[in-house]
Parts: C-alpha cells; structure tokens; sequence
C-alpha cells in the first residue's frame, strides 16, 4: 500500500503540527508502507526535514509550486491554499493516470484546502483535531471518507452528532510520542550545566508556542505568586508573551527562551524541577479538543507534571500519572506547583512510573499501526 498524504502546510515548520506529520510518515514507512508527504513549495529553513526533526528514517516529500502569499494576510492565505488545491488536484490526478494513487490521507490544517480531495475518485481517510461546525465542505469531506481518525472521545461524538456519521467510520487515537528520545537519562545536572542554566533555582517549564487559546496568561500570577520559583517557556518570546497576555509587566522570574531545535527540547525536560501543561475553560478547542503532544513527550521524560484538569488533558492522564490544577486558577497552579517542589519521594515517583508505563501504548508507531490496521479494514469492507 502506498499512502499519499496531502497537508497544506509549509515543511519544515516550527509548528507543533510539523512534528505529526513528520513523526506519522516516518512511523507508517517504519511499519513498511511507502508514503509520499505533499505540500505546498513555500519558503522555510533550509534544513532538511529528516534533520530538522530528527528523524531516524527519512521520509519523501514532494512540494508542489504554489503562489506562496501565505504570511500577508487573510486573503494572500486563500490565495496560497487555492493554488495548492490546484497544484495536488492535477498533480494527483497524473498520479491516478498513470495507476499509482490508490489511498489518500489529509488533515485539517484548514478548513478548505481539502476541498477537491473527494473529487479525485480515490479511497481517502481524513485525520481531525477538533469538532467541526456543520458546513457544505465538511459534510462533503465526511460522507465520502472511507474513515476518520481522531484525537480523542469527546471530538468523534460531537462529529458523529453533528454530521450523522456512523461511530464506527470513527477511530479514536491521540497524538504520539517518540520514546527513545524523550526517555532520557541524563542527570538534571548535566542537562542544566549543557544548557548553562543555574543550577541551584527550581525550574518550572513549559514548552510550546505562545497562544491565545493555551491560557498563557495564568503564567504571570503564578509567577508572582511564586517569586522563589523560575518559570521557564521555550517556544516563544517575552514580546508573544504580553501580547497574548495583555499585560505589560515583566516578572524576572519569567523567562522566555525563544523556539529552540526539536532535538534539544528532552534536555530542556530533564533540566526542570516540574512541567507544565495547561488548558482554559475560554476556549473550546483548549478544554476538550486539544491532544498535546507536549503532555506525551513530558511522560516519556521521567518527570513530575502539573496540568490543567481540562476534559481534554483528561482524556490521557488521570491523578495516577499529574497533578492536576484547576484551570483559568493562578492560585490553584500555585499549589500544585509548591506541592510537587515539595512532595515526598514516594509520591512523586509513583505518578511518574505510570506516566511512563502509560506512554508505552501511546507511541508514533503504535498509533501507525492502529491507522493502518483500520485502512486496511475499511478498504477490505468496500470491497
């Protein structure tokens, strides 16, 4: 079986989808199925994709010429994505031609590069990250997808409410995490002395890009709640920071460390003292649709983590493996933040040895060979 997966994004990205894609299409060739990652030609680093995310076995991409208005603005977006849509229609109806293109895999970067998708006559299967409003696209998208996978319970009810879709054209699966990188050894020590942070503070961290949507501005009263504590973001700056927060004030225990190489973030994880999850009741997405991969990445690291009790956080950890606060509340992140600094060993190492018993079902190969074995049913049933 040959998959072509087709994602309207520019790859490399620092962005967190960047990383699925790259980590699903190495995870499927991994498991013996030839894929063919397709996006639009638009200008990013020049590294490699196997290089810039690590990769232990390179992946082909093919990037299609598009008119790359991307970053001006709403409507240079539509013009980008429009001329991609015309791009991987042609170019994958060449494919079907000459008998090459027999399945195809999307996911919703957007909520219209998809379109032509169901026209092209081929066995298609679509990945969603959140529940969709009832829309013409969307019901187009759905009712001819042979499947659709999910991140998680909460988004395959709502879809299957909303567009009438039978549950069991539905697979639920959360995103992965690549263990052997993120199950590191090295001493908190030797992580801080590499990355030359002190040595003697305690370190919370949390690592993503700054959004709106994330509730990152519960960050700066419980910084000022906690002046002995040092809260350490990497994936965004101090300027992203007021800008999302609205606030103007800089605590000196806040300190944004800028986006920082995939392959650097497990020291960043072993140099902390507690990670940091969050999640906001403002945002629908946040509290019940999101599967941070971060969340996965910080079980595999052998640490202690504070998260959001969000429905959607939920959906992946219980008590057994973090310690939950309750969300939208500084003083309640506070706590829980004191509380690990200062837990009892045994407390501490029981949530963190579940953690990491539990990302052993949740790795990028386990959930490529979930994938699969539902691509081959659904094909095998339309036979």
């Amino acid at each position: 079986m040959k998959i072509y997966y087709i994602a309207n994004t520019r790859m490399p990205t620092e962005k967190a989808h960047g990383i699925q894609l790259a980590k699903m299409c190495e995870a499927f060739t991994a498991a013996g199925i030839e894929v063919e990652l397709v996006v639009p030609a638009r200008k990013t680093v020049a590294e490699s994709v196997a290089h810039f995310y690590d990769l232990r076995t390179p992946i082909r991409l093919t990037r299609l010429p598009v008119i790359d208005w991307y970053e001006r603005n709403r409507f240079g977006f539509f013009v980008g994505s429009l001329s991609f849509m015309i791009s991987y229609f042609f170019y994958l109806w060449y494919t079907r031609m000459r008998g090459d293109l027999k399945v195809m895999y999307t996911t919703d970067i957007d909520q219209f590069s998809f379109l032509l998708i169901p026209f092209l006559g081929v066995p298609y299967f679509v990945e969603i990250h959140d529940a969709k409003k009832k829309s013409i696209l969307f019901s187009i998208l759905f009712k001819y997808a042979r499947g659709i996978i999910v991140i998680n319970r909460i988004i395959k009810k709502k879809i299957s409410e909303v567009f009438h879709i039978s549950q069991e054209k539905i697979i639920v699966h959360p995103n992965g995490v690549d263990i052997e990188k993120f199950n590191t050894l090295v001493s908190r020590e030797e992580a801080r002395e590499k990355l030359s942070l002190p040595q003697k503070i305690p370190i919370a961290l949390y690592v993503g890009r700054i959004y709106q949507w994330k509730g990152m501005d519960i960050l700066l009263d419980t910084a000022a709640e906690c002046k002995e504590i040092f809260f350490y973001i990497v994936g965004g700056t101090s300027d992203e920071l007021v800008a999302v927060s609205g606030e103007s004030r800089h605590l000196s225990n806040i300190v944004c460390a800028g986006s920082r190489k995939y392959e650097e973030i497990p020291l960043w994880l072993a140099a902390a003292d507690v990670l940091l999850v969050l999640g906001t009741k403002e945002n629908k997405y946040s509290y019940f649709h999101t599967s941070p991969m971060k969340l996965l990445e910080y079980m595999a690291s052998h640490q202690p983590i504070v998260a959001s009790d969000t429905p959607a956080n939920r959906e992946i950890v219980s008590e057994s493996e973090v310690f939950f606060y309750e969300s939208d509340n500084s003083e309640s992140l506070a706590y829980a933040i004191k509380h690990v600094l200062h837990a009892n060993h045994p407390e501490l190492q029981f949530r963190i040895d579940h953690a990491n018993k539990k990302i052993r079902t949740l790795t990028w190969e386990k959930r490529a060979e979930d994938i699969i074995h539902f691509i081959e049913k659904s094909l095998a049933y339309r036979k």
